[in-house]
Formats: structure tokens, C-alpha cells, sequence
């Protein structure tokens, strides 16, 4: 016996016969002892929020890990990357896998004009890199464009942002590159 407690939640309630519910919630019922008893539907939400309210008020409070002010504990130049990186997913969708990486190579703050933000958009083969800059450079200006109004947004502050597209085959395979991108190596 484990002396934690459990909830049990029965899904697709939505598709199975209420007169055929009872019996299953009753037969687990009298074997396990539960706090609470959830017929939900996953699918449709249905009997989700009273399953997540119930989880919240029984889970231990605990001190907070971060000061209250804190938003993140990652820096600016992660969210500033990742910006960029959603904007690449959303222009390209299927076309550019998600073997696309961005480094902020430079970020800098001046004081009474535009702060400085330069960056390297990673990608593993050369054809990527060309749909990346798309005809004329036009692609990678709209990337530009997408990103740092979201990154003026973000930052609460004017931005100008400068973008280069390198080819580095097979960075995902490299523990080194993968911790200089501040990746989890493989190990």
C-alpha cells in the first residue's frame, strides 16, 4: 500500500454509456482509496477544470524558488533567440525542419538610441539557408521585420536587430555546439 493520494480519473466519458459508468467507477471504488472521482472527456474538457482545480488545492504550498518579481530565470538574449526562432516556424511551417537554431552574437544596450541585437540563424544544409533568405533576401527581411516588432514588444524598448544565416552541418549531433547553444548535450 503507498500511502499517497490518488485521484481517479475515467476519460472518454463522452462516447461510453452513463448507465455503464457507474458500475466501472464503483468496482475501482471499492478496490483503491481515492480522494476524488473525475469522469472527464480529455477530448472536449469536459470535467477538466474541475479535475485541475481539485489537483491545484490539494497540491503542498511551497516557498517560491524565485523572488516574486522574477518573470524567468533566462536571461533577455534567450527569449530574444527564441522570438526569432518562432518567427522562422511560423513563415516556414513544413518547409524548414526544426533543426533550426538561433545565437545572439552580440546585444547591446545604448543609452537615447536603438539597442544593438545581432544574430546568427543556424541551419544544416545549404538549401535550408536559401529558403531562409528566400528571393531577393525578401524572407529573411520579413523574418527580420516579424521578429523585432515581438522583441520591441518583449523588451519595452526600440530595436535594431540584424540577422546572418550560417550553415553548420550536423550541429545537433555536436555536444560542443549543442552546449554553446545552450542545449543539453546528449551525455
Amino acid at each position: 500500500k503507498i500511502n499517497k493520494s490518488a485521484f481517479l480519473l475515467i476519460n472518454k466519458v463522452d462516447i461510453i454509456d452513463k448507465f455503464k459508468l457507474l458500475p466501472i467507477i464503483d468496482f475501482y471504488s471499492k478496490r483503491f482509496e481515492f480522494v476524488e472521482v473525475f469522469p472527464i472527456s480529455a477530448l472536449n474538457a469536459l470535467g477538466t477544470a474541475d479535475l485541475l482545480k481539485s489537483v491545484v488545492e490539494k497540491l503542498p504550498v511551497h516557498p517560491p524558488y524565485y523572488p516574486l518579481d522574477f518573470v524567468s530565470d533566462s536571461s533577455e538574449r534567450f527569449f530574444v533567440s527564441e522570438l526569432i526562432r518562432e518567427k522562422i516556424f511560423e513563415k516556414f511551417r513544413q518547409e524548414i525542419p526544426y533543426s533550426t537554431t538561433v545565437e545572439i552574437i552580440e546585444f547591446r544596450e545604448q543609452v537615447g538610441k536603438k539597442d544593438f541585437i545581432s544574430a546568427e540563424i543556424y541551419v544544416e544544409r545549404q538549401s535550408q539557408k536559401g529558403i531562409l533568405i528566400g528571393k531577393n533576401g525578401l524572407a529573411l527581411k520579413q523574418i527580420g521585420e516579424l521578429a523585432r516588432v515581438e522583441i520591441e514588444k518583449f523588451l519595452g524598448r526600440s530595436v535594431f536587430l540584424e540577422l546572418h544565416i550560417k550553415v553548420r552541418e550536423k550541429w545537433r549531433d555536436s555536444d560542443t555546439w549543442l552546449k554553446r547553444l545552450g542545449y543539453r548535450s546528449r551525455k
